[in-house]
């Protein structure tokens, strides 16, 4: 535990922090840091990762990453090693900021988690005290086993350190904004003097607001980041069905959501009917609370039902095409988005992936585009599809159009080169980002999700 003292030592204005992993968290929350002053070292076990980091080459889309990570190293307050004892010798707080990566049952594999904190325990140095900052997301139990191995690790060492909890909440694509100007900050600990020392380092991106910083015990805090994404997910999932019911009926899903939207008590964040949720958090979180709760007796019956409810609206659009075409086989579909949404390019559990799969097994050709992702397609799909650097070029000669990403340059096409190049005028937009009269103007069928014909 941290004594007085030495918390006056860590309240200077420079912290010297220590981030176990440079994936997605761990590189934004490293570079954030550095941004404002503070010394951060970044460990990575891959060399070839680490001399790209050092150059300022970014391994991931994120906008304006790019510019804060040169930025920080040019200025002396962001390096990157694979040495993490050199890391944490010289650190007042260590973040464990590791992947944990979904085991088949859906809990979440900790086994980097639990690396990282036998290598931070062996590097912490004597009559020294530091914290621990679980960055990853995690479930509860894992706060004690993570403490349990720090303590068998500095047996005898003189060493003193407090585990703490602190969940990100950053959405791919908005990183930095969500980093520099939180909705909230979570942190779970357990002295003041560690709240102290986590409320002054986050005092650049919180003092101008007041309740950002939210203090809790560590568990509770763990739980937030779990039922946050359970909860969003839970509303994609929502609006998603009553998509479907208003294609079965008539209605138009577009109406019924801004009547939704306009209950205070409900908004209109996530509720905009799509082809379902994707990308490495949502299903990931929501199969490892499920089975978090399994294991512990409790019924969640809901958390479960969430994920089932979004696999099988994967399969609505792909299924609303081949019901449209007859049959699929030998038709060439264009579609345009890969990402699981705009400004990534992280294919990660894309429905634009399930609905490529979906036509491929049925016969069908793909000509794609994404502003970003074709790289991560390429690895995914090799020769299966063909893809294309301009978005017009992909439709060329096309039986339709079928749009999975709502990026802003595919929501204001040039409806008379459509016309032209689609052999069969037929656009289905799985994010209702077109205006449908004006699509069905230009001599184009449109077909949205939940939107009347």
């Amino acid at each position: 535990m941290m004594t007085p003292a030495n918390c006056g030592r860590l309240l200077n204005s420079m912290k010297r922090l220590a981030g176990v992993g440079t994936g997605y968290v761990g590189l934004v929350s490293g570079a954030m840091f550095a941004s404002v002053g503070n010394r951060v070292t970044c460990v990575d076990k891959d060399p070839r990762v680490v001399e790209a980091l050092r150059t300022g080459r970014c391994p991931i889309h994120e906008p304006g990453l790019d510019e804060i990570l040169r930025s920080a190293i040019a200025d002396g307050n962001l390096n990157f090693t694979t040495d993490t004892a050199e890391a944490v010798e010289a650190a007042d707080a260590i973040f464990i900021a590791v992947g944990t990566p979904s085991l088949e049952s859906g809990a979440y594999n900790f086994q980097y988690v639990e690396e990282g904190a036998h290598e931070i325990g062996r590097a912490l140095c004597e009559h020294k005290q530091y914290l621990v900052v679980l960055k990853s997301t995690v479930t509860p139990d894992i706060y004690a086993r993570v403490h349990a191995i720090l303590v068998k690790e500095t047996a005898g060492s003189g060493a003193k350190f407090e585990v703490i909890s602190n969940p990100e909440f950053l959405a791919e694509g908005t990183a930095i904004r969500d980093f520099a100007q939180p909705h909230r900050v979570i942190i779970g600990v357990v002295s003041q003097e560690a709240q102290e020392f986590m409320e002054a380092l986050y005092a650049p991106f919180t003092k101008r607001k007041a309740g950002l910083l939210q203090f809790t015990d560590p568990k509770s805090a763990i739980v937030s980041k779990l039922a946050a994404n359970s909860f969003l997910a839970c509303r994609v999932a929502l609006i998603n069905e009553l998509a479907r019911y208003c294609d079965t009926v008539g209605a138009d899903i577009e109406c019924v959501r801004t009547g939704l939207a306009s209950d205070p008590r409900i908004g209109q964040l996530f509720l905009y009917a799509g082809p379902g949720y994707g990308g490495s958090c949502f299903g990931k979180d929501i199969r490892a609370l499920g089975e978090s709760a399994r294991e512990h007796g409790t019924d969640v019956s809901l958390i479960p039902a969430i994920e089932e409810s979004n696999n099988r609206h994967k399969l609505h659009l792909p299924r609303k095409i081949e019901q449209y075409f007859g049959s699929v086989a030998e038709k060439t579909i264009a579609v345009w988005g890969l990402a699981f949404k705009a400004r990534t390019d992280d294919i990660r559990e894309s429905p634009a992936v399930d609905t490529i799969e979906y036509l491929l097994q049925r016969g069908a050709h793909i000509q794609a585009h994404d502003p970003q992702a074709m790289k991560r397609a390429e690895e995914r799909f090799g020769s299966r599809i063909k893809q294309f650097e301009n978005k017009y070029a992909a439709v060329c000669g096309a039986d339709a159009l079928v749009i999975m990403t709502e990026w802003d340059a595919y929501k204001s096409p040039d409806y008379h080169e459509l016309s032209e190049r689609l052999a069969d005028r037929v656009i289905f937009d799985g994010r209702n980002i077109l205006e449908a009269n004006e699509v069905r103007q230009a001599g184009l069928v449109y077909i949205g999700i939940g939107r009347p014909q």
